[in-house]
C-alpha cells in the first residue's frame, strides 16, 4: 500500500482527481457543466463528476491520494468534493455519494491525518473512516450496509453511529431516526481476480468483478428474504400428468424460507404448497427478490388432508417471490427499463423434453400510462421461442393480455401461432425490481412451456 500511495504522489498529473484503471460494459461519466459521455480507461474525473454504471457495467478508480474504489453494476457514484496536493495539513477532502449499487474502496492518504476529510454519504447515512477497506451497498429500499475488510469504518445517520471493525458488516436502515445496528449475513467476499488490462498489483480488498458465490452466480449484498407474510408470488406448475395444478399465476401469500432464502412453503388460499424436494434452480438479490424452481416431492395440504406430488427433473414449480412495492412507493411519470437479472430453466408443461434456457428477456414499465411490456426468448426441446406481451400495471401488479411468440427449429413449434401469457409484480422500493411467471401455449408437441424471470433496473 505505501508503494502504490508513494507512487500516486509522485505523479503531479493526478493532482485532486482520480484515473479510470479500467472499466467495462457501459459506465457514463457527467461533469458538473451536466455533460455526459462514455468513461474510458485512462479519462480523469474530479469534483463534481457523477459516475453511473449499467447491468452490465463496473469500473475502477484510482484517485491521487492512493485511494481505489471498484464501482460494481448499476452504481451511481458522486465526486463530491476531492481535492489532495500531496500534503495531508486539512486542505485536503475526499467527499462521496454513492446513492445506487454497490462499491468497493481502498482509503488513501486523505483521512488518515484528518479522518473528518473522508466521507462517503448516501441516502440513509454517513460513512467515515478510522481505517482503509471495505464494501458498501445501497438496498433497494436505500438502507446502507457496510462491510469492513480491514481497518474500522463508522457508519452514522440520524439515531447514533456504530463502529464496524474489519470481518464485521453494519447496516442503516431506511428509517434515519433508527440508530444503525449490526447486519446478519455479512456477504461472502470472493477472492481477488486480475484485471482485464495489465494493471500493477491492486490491494487484496479491491475486487474487480461481480460479486459471485463458489459457482460463479451472483450473490445478493444483503440478508435473503425472511419467512413471513405479505409477499406476492407469481408461479406456475402444471405437475404434468398429476393435479391439481398450479396456474399460472399471481398469490398474495404467506411464506417460508430457509437460511439461504430458499423458497421451503407458501400458502394459496387453503392449501399450503410443502417443498420437500429438490430446489432445482435457485436465486435470490437484494434482499427483495428471489426465483426458483422445484422438483422431487412436494406435499399439497388443505383441510388437514395432504397429497404428495413427486416432479421428474423435467418438471417444475417455477416461482419468483418478493414483496410487492408499496403504493406510495410505486413510479408515477417516468418509463423504466428492467433487464434479466436470473431465470428457472423453462421445461415442458407434459415434461416432454429436458429443460431449456432463456436466452434472453426484457421488461419495459411505463408509468406514465402504467403500461407493461414484456420481451423473452427460451429454447427448449430444440425449439427456440420468441414472444412479445403488453398488459395494464394494477397496483404493483400485472397481467398480459394478448401476448404472441413465434418458433424456429425442433419438434416442439407452434401450431398456427403461439400465445405468450406473462403475470408480474414489482418488488423494491421505486420499483427496483420485477418478476414473472410466463406460459408458451399452443405448441405441437407439448401442453406449454414455463418459467420464471427476476429482472432488475
Amino acid at each position: 500500500m505505501i508503494a502504490i500511495v508513494s507512487a500516486a504522489i509522485s505523479n503531479p498529473a493526478l493532482a485532486n482527481t482520480g484515473r479510470v484503471d479500467f472499466t467495462i460494459g457501459n459506465v457514463t461519466v457527467t461533469g458538473s457543466d451536466g455533460r455526459g459521455q462514455p468513461l474510458t480507461k485512462g479519462a480523469e474525473v474530479k469534483s463534481g463528476d457523477k459516475i453511473v454504471s449499467s447491468v452490465d457495467g463496473r469500473a475502477q478508480i484510482r484517485f491521487s491520494d492512493g485511494a481505489y474504489v471498484s464501482l460494481q453494476p448499476n452504481t451511481e457514484f458522486d465526486i463530491n468534493e476531492y481535492r489532495y496536493s500531496g500534503k495531508t495539513d486539512g486542505t485536503e477532502s475526499a467527499l462521496f455519494g454513492l446513492f445506487k449499487g454497490a462499491m468497493r474502496t481502498v482509503t488513501g492518504l486523505v483521512g488518515r491525518a484528518n479522518k473528518s476529510r473522508y466521507k462517503i454519504i448516501t441516502a440513509t447515512a454517513t460513512i467515515g473512516i478510522r481505517g482503509t477497506g471495505g464494501l458498501i451497498a445501497i438496498g433497494a429500499d436505500g438502507s446502507t450496509l457496510v462491510t469492513g475488510t480491514s481497518g474500522i469504518w463508522t457508519l452514522s445517520n440520524k439515531g447514533g453511529t456504530i463502529d464496524i471493525p474489519a470481518g464485521s458488516a453494519g447496516i442503516a436502515g431506511a428509517n434515519v431516526n433508527v440508530p444503525p445496528k449490526p447486519a446478519d449475513g455479512i456477504p461472502v467476499v470472493p477472492p481477488p481476480q486480475s484485471a482485464p488490462q495489465a494493471l500493477p498489483p491492486l490491494p487484496r480488498t479491491i475486487v474487480e468483478g461481480d460479486v459471485v458465490n463458489s459457482l460463479a452466480n451472483p450473490i445478493s449484498l444483503f440478508p435473503p428474504l425472511t419467512s413471513g407474510p405479505g409477499y406476492e408470488l407469481a408461479g406456475v406448475a402444471p405437475f404434468g400428468a398429476a393435479a391439481p395444478t398450479l396456474p399460472a399465476g399471481l398469490y398474495a401469500t404467506g411464506a417460508v424460507f430457509d437460511s439461504s432464502g430458499e423458497l421451503t412453503s407458501f400458502t394459496n388460499g387453503s392449501t399450503t404448497y410443502n417443498l420437500v424436494g429438490t430446489q432445482k434452480d435457485f436465486g435470490t438479490l437484494d434482499g427483495v427478490i428471489a426465483w426458483g424452481r422445484w422438483i422431487g416431492q412436494i406435499n399439497l395440504t388443505t383441510g388437514g388432508s395432504t397429497t404428495s406430488i413427486n416432479l421428474s427433473a423435467n418438471d417444475g414449480l417455477h416461482y419468483v417471490i418478493g414483496m410487492p412495492t408499496p403504493a406510495a412507493s410505486m413510479p408515477t411519470g417516468v418509463t423504466y427499463t428492467y433487464n434479466m437479472i436470473g431465470a428457472t430453466h423453462p421445461t415442458f408443461g407434459n415434461g416432454a423434453a429436458a429443460p431449456g434456457v432463456v436466452n434472453s428477456a426484457s421488461l419495459v414499465g411505463n408509468f406514465n400510462n402504467n403500461q407493461v411490456n414484456v420481451n423473452l426468448s427460451a429454447t427448449a426441446g430444440g425449439t427456440t421461442y420468441s414472444g412479445s406481451a403488453a398488459g395494464l400495471i394494477t397496483g404493483a401488479t400485472f397481467v398480459t393480455t394478448g401476448g404472441t411468440a413465434t418458433s424456429t427449429g425442433g419438434s416442439f413449434g407452434c401450431s398456427g401461432g403461439c400465445q405468450l401469457g406473462v403475470s408480474g409484480f414489482f418488488s423494491g422500493a421505486g420499483a427496483t425490481h420485477a418478476g414473472v411467471v410466463y406460459q408458451i401455449t399452443g405448441l405441437i408437441a407439448a401442453t406449454s412451456l414455463n418459467g420464471a424471470v427476476a429482472f432488475g433496473r
